[in-house]
């Protein structure tokens, strides 16, 4: 036998071994494989019965993976149960911080002049009744000037209007006195030191004579009887006291008529002296004016500054443009401030019109906000407005939502992501979390916890999903535990099982 003939049949009987000892080593793994099947599907094939109305325990033609609770912590794996919860979806907008147009407003004095005075710079934060500028006014000095005139006359002539009152109701005693023939003593009494004026010296003058008459006529009676009087002589007396009586009674009524009309007079001198002040008032309070600064009108302690206007602020606010300087002329057509409230801003965001059916729902709801400036933040804003018509450029309708900026985080212009939620209180639906799901080849599944380390390869059918969740429709039971972080580990080790089939 050559040399080369030895070698080749060494190399032979080498191969020839190497290929027993693999034929060995495949058998033994066929056989071990086969039992471990048996075990895995060996239930499922006696629950058939309970397959319709529940899902077995593992997928048919899959094999369970073994994985020790003690290696759990270093895959990261960790287990929950699926639930049935409300289903809410998520829909993420990228929305707009805009400034609250309830709490702007676009400041210009009521009157023409000239700015005097300029209190305020951009950015300043001011309180409601704040004087943002003072205006020198023509109009209003001229305003002012006449309001303090009035007022002038109207004190004079209500001071006027109390001295004719007490003079009206004194001659109304007076005239009562008379007519009830009060004794001239109790007069005196009642009367005196009391203001009557002119009609003390007419009433008293006919009552005296009206009395001297009837004492006259009473003196001449017994003596007529007597005959020591002539009878013409009483007859004069008589028709001298029928005079004195109807010249005091047509007295008595023509003062009293007088009186009436001299009070009536008197207080409407001075309601017309009251409604004159309040026009003058309610024309500089259209000018800006308040009750303090009506008060305080004095030209000779003011001098030029009784035409000053001050202009106010309307409400707490940050003053975000300043459109004045200092003896610029100003009116009514000029705009010298504008301030916005900003504890509270808009955030609007355009709807397309695939979401439009969406809006019903979101009316008076609170949304949340996220913003990339702001990471660790959380918004919230409460809509107050889904649109009413839709913008044919865009084919967009706006929503609207009010948001707390107490902090001053979200500023006006800026982008902000709004998280519309979705769904009824009342829809519930088994989920599990997204980070369950595991896909491979066109197969979806999870892995059920079956206990003693083992998991179950299971086969779900998903149906919708938001941020966090995913809504299951077949393959899951309530309350089964899977996989929800470490997945891959499992994974692992299942596709290196395919790979060794």
């Amino acid at each position: 036998m050559t040399t080369h003939s030895l070698k080749q049949s060494q190399t032979n009987v080498i191969l020839g071994i190497a290929a027993l000892v693999l034929c060995g080593i495949a058998a033994w793994w066929m056989m071990s494989s086969s039992s471990h099947h048996t075990e895995a599907v060996g239930p499922a094939a006696t629950d058939k019965s309970e397959a319709a109305s529940a899902p077995a325990d593992s997928s048919e033609g899959s094999q369970n993976i073994e994985f020790p609770p003690d290696r759990w912590e270093t895959a990261s794996i960790e287990v929950a149960p699926a639930e049935v919860l409300p289903f809410r979806q998520i829909f993420e907008l990228t929305g707009k911080v805009e400034i609250n147009d309830d709490r702007r407003a676009h400041i210009y004095p009521i009157v023409d002049g000239v700015a005097e005075e300029v209190n305020i710079h951009l950015g300043d934060r001011v309180k409601k009744g704040d004087v943002l500028a003072i205006v020198q006014s023509k109009e209003a000095g001229q305003a002012k000037l006449k309001l303090f005139q009035d007022r002038l006359e109207r004190d004079f002539v209500t001071t006027r209007d109390g001295w004719t009152q007490e003079i009206v109701t004194n001659t109304r005693n007076l005239i009562e006195l008379i007519r009830n023939d009060a004794p001239l003593e109790e007069i005196k009494q009642q009367l005196q030191g009391k203001p009557i004026g002119e009609y003390r010296d007419k009433l008293l003058s006919a009552y005296i004579n009206k009395y001297t008459l009837e004492k006259t006529v009473e003196r001449l009676s017994p003596l007529t009887q007597d005959g020591a009087i002539s009878g013409k002589q009483m007859i004069e007396a008589k028709a001298q006291l029928d005079a004195a009586r109807f010249t005091l009674q047509s007295l008595l009524e023509q003062i009293q008529h007088e009186t009436v009309q001299e009070s009536l007079r008197s207080t409407h001198s001075v309601k017309e002296l009251d409604t004159r002040v309040s026009v003058d008032e309610a024309a500089l309070k259209i000018l800006g004016l308040n009750d303090e600064d009506l008060k305080n009108v004095e030209p000779a302690s003011q001098g030029e500054a009784v035409s000053h206007v001050p202009v106010l602020a309307p409400f707490d606010g940050t003053v975000i443009s300043k459109d004045v300087v200092l003896m610029e002329r100003v009116g009514p057509d000029t705009q010298i401030v504008s301030l916005a409230d900003l504890s509270t801003v808009w955030v609007t965001a355009d709807i397309y019109e695939d979401h439009m059916p969406l809006l019903n729902e979101l009316d008076g709801r609170t949304i949340q906000l996220r913003s990339s400036v702001w990471p660790d933040q959380k918004f919230e804003a409460k809509v107050f407005y889904t649109g009413d018509i839709v913008d044919q450029s865009t084919r967009t309708i706006s929503l609207r939502a009010i948001a707390d900026n107490s902090k001053r985080m979200l500023k006006p212009g800026m982008f902000i992501n709004v998280l519309l939620e979705m769904g009824e209180e009342n829809e519930q639906t088994l989920q599990v979390p997204l980070t369950a799901i595991q896909e491979h080849e066109g197969r979806t599944f999870v892995f059920v916890y079956l206990g003693d380390g083992q998991f179950a390869i299971r086969d779900v059918t998903r149906g919708r999903q938001n941020a966090q969740n995913v809504e299951i429709l077949s393959g899951l039971k309530p309350g089964e535990e899977v996989v929800v972080n470490g997945g891959f580990a499992l994974k692992s080790r299942m596709l290196a099982s395919l790979l060794e089939e």
